[in-house]
């Protein structure tokens, strides 16, 4: 393994003297260092190690730095470019700023110097990094905190959430398709101590097999068919922060494998690399099915299941917090009218009818789904009428009771059913069963009576 805890940088420079001493400095403060001494080798090592920093003098042997710059910011604009240059032409450091180039050097320069900027340019590589997922994450904030819903369910499932997310430890989400499992994701790794770093999302089911390794690795050029250049995967990217692998349970045998290899040795190898490449990464996963059946069937391997499951948290289904559904769907119809540019401010009495009648077997996102459409047929400045939902939503019925045991009984019946219970567990003793019951023994026998049960002397003797 010849990765760096704290980046790898390709220096650039035909004067093989300077380069060696600036590898030597930079290797003695912790990074790894790979040296070129003209433009087609430092494209050739770029493409194979993809640095964080290149540092490149502005004149090379028949070559221009320049040049150099220029094809680096077009083809990788995510590496940041330290341009070197002598006391003779500062004005071409001061050029190569303009032209893209993070910071310069003049040379000669001491190694504190050289420190100093390396450091300033890793880090601001790295917080561009972190704003192109942060603003992601902004745009999630509003949605994310109303999403959660206020019902006793949700309330109790983020406090659950937030004593995990101070924890490194895995973390497996299950529920239903569409209940909101990367909310819950998001939330976990936004209470963190990993918050700062970024958060990347994998959709296992939505990756075909064949490509799914180099998705979560990354790969080299020339790997296989159509890599045409070198790419980090999902775990590298997540360096740091928190990698989301939602429907776990949809992941390819071969590659549950390989998942828990990365995790346990916390390093991961690029498809067509034989050299390791370390990662720091929380996993949190998620899935729709139940990975212990999974896990018995042999589907999913155990030892996966259970470095994943060290806490797992169930998000239960909207048809099981109705208290929510409406506070969830004015949320919705405040975004899409906003979005739309459209003044829909609430909904009619019978579409609010409608919402809790609905039984939402497609949970969250169905209900996002249905108010997204209403706005879009909405009137301008009037709520959102019955008209507007779809047809399933307008002919909603009511939410049907709990299955029964046998068949359904009148509340008389059901009564008597329970009187006897209390009386047979009393042995039939009258006035124990009805101070239990919180009856006068006079009501018990009317009871008894009217149901067919008591006799004429069912008030003697108690």
């Amino acid at each position: 393994m010849n990765e760096s805890a704290l980046g790898r940088i390709l220096v650039v420079d035909d004067e093989l003297n300077i380069a060696d001493s600036v590898r030597r400095a930079l290797e003695r403060l912790g990074y790894a260092v790979d040296v070129a001494s003209d433009p087609e080798q430092a494209w050739s090592k770029l493409e194979q190690a993809m640095p964080e920093v290149v540092i490149c003098d502005v004149r090379l042997h028949e070559a221009d730095g320049m040049d150099l710059l220029a094809r680096i910011r077009e083809s990788f604009p995510d590496i940041a470019v330290i341009m070197m240059t002598g006391y003779a032409s500062i004005e071409s450091g001061v050029g190569a700023i303009k032209a893209g180039a993070v910071d310069y050097l003049v040379k000669p320069f001491n190694p504190a110097q050289l420190r100093q900027v390396v450091a300033r340019a890793i880090e601001q590589k790295r917080l561009v990094e972190e704003n192109r997922y942060l603003r992601s994450e902004l745009q999630q904030v509003t949605h994310d905190q109303l999403v959660r819903g206020d019902s006793v369910a949700m309330r109790q499932l983020f406090e659950s959430a937030q004593m995990v997310a101070g924890a490194d430890s895995g973390v497996l989400i299950t529920g239903k398709s569409g209940t909101g499992k990367e909310v819950l994701a998001r939330f976990i790794h936004a209470s963190s101590l990993r918050k700062d770093r970024p958060f990347v999302t994998v959709n296992c089911a939505a990756i075909p097999a064949n490509l799914i390794e180099s998705e979560l690795f990354g790969h080299r050029r020339g790997a296989f068919t159509g890599a045409v250049y070198n790419r980090r995967g999902s775990f590298e990217l997540a360096h740091g922060g928190t990698l989301f692998l939602d429907e776990i349970g949809e992941m390819p045998a071969e590659m549950q494998v390989k998942i828990l290899r990365a995790l346990e040795e916390r390093q991961i190898w690029r498809v067509g690399s034989e050299e390791a490449t370390a990662v720091n990464v929380r996993i949190v996963a998620a899935t729709n099915k139940d990975l212990e059946l999974e896990t018995k069937a042999g589907r999913f391997r155990d030892d996966l299941y259970w470095r994943l499951n060290v806490v797992h948290l169930v998000v239960p289904p909207l048809s099981d917090r109705g208290e929510d559904i409406v506070p969830l769907g004015r949320h919705f119809l405040a975004t899409y009218a906003r979005e739309q540019k459209k003044p829909v401010f609430d909904f009619s009495p019978d579409v609010l009818d409608a919402f809790t009648r609905y039984d939402w077997p497609g949970n969250v996102r169905e209900l996002r789904n249905a108010v997204e459409r209403a706005v879009i047929f909405a009137e301008p400045g009037k709520p959102i009428r019955l008209a507007h939902l779809p047809a399933y939503l307008r002919e909603a019925t009511p939410k049907p009771l709990p299955a029964a045991a046998g068949p359904l009984r009148s509340l008389r019946e059901i009564e008597a059913d329970y009187i006897q219970e209390v009386l047979d567990a009393c042995g039939g003793n009258r006035t124990k069963a009805a101070d239990i019951l919180g009856l006068s023994v006079v009501t018990l026998w009317r009871k008894r009576k009217k149901d067919g049960q008591g006799d004429d002397e069912a008030l003697i003797g108690g």
